[in-house]
């Protein structure tokens, strides 16, 4: 004898009734967000408090940084040759540690210390980050990186902790500082990931090389950089933004290709790029081109997927690669394979 089915029993709560539950629920759920933002911001204000971290604040856009003396400025503008650099080099080579006066000094003296046999080689590098150290500094913040700090751990390891903001900002680059799916870099800051056949962790890396040097600094130098991945997406790439929006106009447009690839790659450099900075790269080299137009065109492709926004000035490269002088900026058919559609659409557009 088959089983009878029976009629579900009906739910003691009317809809009403569900809905001011569910109602309850959410803030009471609320309610206990709202007691732990209280708990980590008490934390956080302690370590502020007690000198243990330094609380990120954000540049006003306008607020340059400028000399106490504008006579000095002017004089250092007025320099003409290098005379004065080579005399500074042989004897008192520490006053170059003073960014202010790295940067101020104009390109075209720097230009000259480059071509003169009488510096080293490394000088010559280290001169050619330390004119735009600013850049280097918004970079820092960009990839969640506190600048006084990866300035101490630069003096102690400089070679570990480049090779660890390249490793980021290439890892920056490829996921985007924002996702709609929960994937993007910050996202994923305290998370492994496969980079040359090894495991990575920039948080974790990023931690290690703090300790490392903790574990020889006095107790007056030691340093800390507790922000959590949410403080690094907000605070400290919302810094390194404003800050390049800051300094960027210090930089000549010809000067952005004058730069070393430690900054001319740097996601906040590539984000920034437009027309006018973009075309003093014509007659670089195609391995320094190729991989910048692929940057524009997975930002145009990430732009029309809904993945992550693209910058205004990044898009209307578009135009320029299309109907402008950018069209025999690369061989197009060079491009990276999974990009060509992209190119066509673009086109098309």
């Amino acid at each position: 004898m088959p089983t009878s089915l029976e009629t579900p029993p009906a739910s003691a709560e009317t809809e009403d009734q569900q809905i001011e539950r569910l109602k309850r629920e959410l803030a009471e759920a609320e309610e206990k967000l709202a007691e732990i933002d209280k708990t980590v911001n008490a934390k956080m204000e302690a370590l502020y408090v007690s000198g243990k971290l330094e609380r990120p604040v954000h540049p006003a856009v306008g607020d340059q940084p400028g000399w106490d003396s504008p006579g000095h400025r002017t004089a250092l503008r007025n320099m003409r040759s290098a005379d004065m650099i080579q005399a500074w080099y042989q004897y008192t080579p520490e006053i170059f540690e003073l960014e202010l006066l790295t940067e101020t000094i104009m390109q075209g003296v720097w230009s000259e210390v480059r071509k003169s046999p009488q510096f080293d080689s490394l000088f010559k590098d280290r001169m050619r980050v330390k004119k735009r150290q600013y850049v280097r500094y918004a970079g820092d913040f960009t990839v969640g990186f506190h600048p006084n700090t990866t300035k101490k751990l630069a003096r102690h390891n400089e070679g570990a902790i480049n090779e660890l903001r390249k490793l980021a900002n290439k890892h920056l680059r490829d996921l985007g500082p924002d996702s709609k799916d929960g994937n993007s870099y910050f996202d994923l800051f305290n998370e492994d990931f496969e980079a040359d056949g090894k495991t990575r962790n920039i948080g974790k890396e990023y931690q290690k090389l703090i300790d490392e040097y903790n574990a020889q600094a006095k107790p007056e130098d030691v340093i800390e950089d507790t922000a959590t991945p949410w403080e690094r997406a907000t605070t400290y790439y919302e810094a390194g933004q404003t800050s390049w929006d800051v300094v960027s106009q210090n930089l000549a447009d010809n000067e952005f290709t004058l730069m070393p690839s430690s900054l001319r790659e740097l996601y906040v450099t590539m984000r920034n790029m437009d027309e006018n900075k973009l075309q003093n790269y014509r007659d670089r080299d195609l391995d320094v081109k190729i991989p910048m137009v692929e940057f524009f065109i997975a930002q145009f492709r990430d732009e029309v997927l809904g993945i992550r926004e693209a910058t205004k000035s990044n898009l209307e490269l578009m135009t320029w690669f299309v109907n402008k002088q950018g069209q025999s900026f690369i061989p197009w058919r060079d491009i990276r394979e999974d990009l060509t559609d992209w190119w066509e659409i673009i086109k098309a557009l």
